[in-house]
């Protein structure tokens, strides 16, 4: 196949308008710095394969995001990767900034327990609640996901039910 250069500028551009987002995806569902940059560049090599095909029945976002979270699911469900994942569990580290350190450090713990407590949704509940706090509407959320708006507001309540008692057990915020 060969590749013009438009194709790759197009490319280029829409990863560049999503790479934050799609790093955030690809470590919600991994639990160490390696295996969530081997789904990033697995995503990244699905978008590249999957933009030629792109009819813009949907926005260009939610293209990406359905493209995305679909070889997410496939590469947290193959028996490959999860019986590394049970071997390999260190938490990402956030760098904190310079200007206050105490403060930074505190937010990032509460991004440490927010992300430990997302991790251990169901890979569905998961994959709705990222969308979610991406800030996807329950539309977009339908069209990414197959599931019904409906069945996306019920799963979104769970999950948020779920995410709230594992943060704050004693019921405090």
């Amino acid at each position: 196949m060969k590749v013009t250069s438009a194709t790759q500028l197009e490319f280029e551009e829409v990863l560049r308008r999503y790479i934050p987002a799609l790093q955030r995806l690809a470590w919600s569902y991994t639990r160490n710095a390696a295996e969530s940059e081997d789904l990033f560049q697995e995503i990244t090599m699905a978008l590249w394969r999957a933009l030629p095909r792109f009819r813009q029945d949907s926005s260009e976002r939610t293209y990406v995001y359905r493209v995305a979270h679909n070889t997410a699911i496939s590469f947290v469900t193959s028996d490959r990767r999860r019986s590394a994942r049970e071997h390999l569990g260190e938490p990402l580290a956030e760098a904190a900034g310079p200007d206050d350190p105490e403060r930074d450090a505190i937010q990032n713990q509460r991004i440490g327990r927010l992300r430990t407590a997302v991790q251990e949704l169901p890979v569905y509940d998961r994959q709705i609640i990222l969308l979610y706090l991406e800030g996807l509407s329950a539309a977009e959320i339908e069209a990414v996901t197959g599931f019904s708006a409906g069945s996306v507001a019920t799963r979104l309540t769970r999950a948020r039910h779920r995410l709230a008692a594992q943060l704050h057990p004693e019921g405090k915020p």
